[in-house]
């Protein structure tokens, strides 16, 4: 079962991978400004979850504001907790 802190966590990833692909930041752009290389950004990216250190050093790597990704993501996992009819994730 999904926590919604993961459900949460995995959004923020998600929409981080959207704005780098959007701003087309080059995934080795973001591993030199990280300090890994670059199939560690892309592990990264294509997973759901990440340290909070290499997320925020990603969404500082591609200018976006991780805290505005991150309260997003959870307001948007709080919405669909909320929702009617809103089941369990592992259902």
């Amino acid at each position: 079962m999904k926590t919604p802190a993961h459900t949460a966590a995995a959004s923020a990833v998600r929409s981080l991978r959207v704005r780098a692909m959007l701003n087309e930041v080059p995934k080795t752009q973001i591993a030199r400004a990280v300090g890994v290389n670059r199939m560690t950004v892309a592990k990264h990216l294509k997973g759901e979850d990440m340290s909070l250190k290499m997320f925020i050093s990603t969404a500082q790597a591609i200018r976006a504001d991780p805290v505005q990704i991150l309260a997003d993501a959870i307001e948007s996992t709080q919405k669909q907790e909320e929702a009617p009819g809103a089941t369990d994730a592992s259902e």
